[in-house]
């Protein structure tokens, strides 16, 4: 018989060490004593189709590398209330009062580096997660600084504005083979798309940019610009915006335009989408769904209420049917 003291004495000694973060020598301690947080955050999530357990624990194990910690770096808060609690965030920017209008910070936030305000958001909602901020803007020169960061990460998320950055970072995935999802923030709609560098399609190839083969720091990123632009001006993206504010954002004038409710649609696309990576990565099956890959974007009009497929390299839309899975192509003039 096993004495009631002894028992006693072990949950205590399982207390204790669930406090302090260590297990006591001679004591097991549950997984779900160590983190008892992440066990709440995953579990209504239990019996939703492919969110099985051990899809939850890849999801867990799963290092993701929010590459740009604005409007797009709000999926972060997406992925920890998803269960994925390993993080690198990459950003050079301070939080701002407009900011407050689509990232989930208080004005106490104001003023911080986002790098150091998303790792606060993100410790505070799982105090175990695991979070590398680098507070550092990517330029031309960052080759070999990347390749190190993304060589250490299982999914990059891409979320940044600066050209050099949009430009390097899917040319370090491609030639690292890591999967890397897109989804504009700046669309005003739900738009996403993955990469997943398993062949020869990359964004230097669909956009014919004539930069293969070119060191980074030769490339002239002024006179790409244009052509990069058209890889994710899919139809009607344009008219998202008034005339007058189209002209001053294209020309520098003002910042993007964005809301929280077209950041919350793309930021949760996005996070599903790195969910099905996740699933795929740890050779799991994905039911009655599938990776949007690219050069194919995913496109949810909220304006109109509609959903199409964008294809980037053949110009043309397809329309699903929501019945049968299938969708109807159609080439645009």
């Amino acid at each position: 018989m096993i004495h009631a003291g002894r028992l006693l004495r072990a949950k205590r000694g399982r207390q204790e060490a669930g406090k302090s973060g260590k297990k006591e020598e001679g004591v097991r301690i549950p997984e779900s004593t160590e983190n008892p947080m992440w066990e709440q955050l995953v579990d209504r999530q239990k019996g939703i189709a492919n969110f099985t357990d051990g899809l939850t624990g890849a999801i867990g194990r799963t290092r993701v590398l929010a590459a740009g910690a604005g409007g797009n770096g709000a999926v972060l808060d997406c992925l920890v209330r998803t269960g994925f609690q390993r993080f690198v965030i990459i950003d050079f920017d301070v939080v701002e009062a407009t900011n407050l209008n689509r990232l989930p910070f208080l004005p106490g936030s104001v003023g911080k580096t986002k790098t150091e305000a998303w790792k606060e958001y993100l410790q505070a909602v799982n105090p175990a997660c695991e979070v590398t901020a680098h507070c550092r803007r990517v330029t031309k020169d960052d080759e070999a600084w990347l390749s190190e960061v993304i060589a250490g990460v299982d999914v990059v998320a891409l979320g940044m504005t600066e050209i050099e950055a949009n430009f390097l970072i899917p040319r370090v995935c491609h030639r690292l083979r890591k999967r890397m999802v897109v989804g504009p923030g700046t669309s005003n709609c739900w738009a996403v798309s993955t990469f997943t560098h398993e062949g020869t399609v990359s964004l230097e190839s669909v956009g014919g940019f004539g930069t293969e083969g070119i060191d980074a720091r030769d490339i002239d990123y002024r006179a790409i610009l244009p052509a990069f632009m058209r890889i994710y001006m899919f139809p009607g993206r344009a008219e998202r915006l008034t005339p007058e504010a189209l002209r001053k954002v294209r020309s520098g004038e003002i910042p993007p335009r964005n809301g929280k409710i077209f950041v919350s649609m793309v930021n949760a696309a996005a996070c599903w989408e790195i969910v099905k990576n996740t699933a795929v990565l740890n050779g799991l099956p994905l039911r009655n769904t599938s990776i949007v890959e690219f050069p194919v974007v995913q496109v949810f009009d909220p304006f109109r209420g509609s959903a199409y497929y964008w294809d980037a390299a053949k110009n043309r839309i397809g329309i699903p049917n929501w019945l049968t899975g299938k969708i109807r192509w159609r080439r645009l003039p």
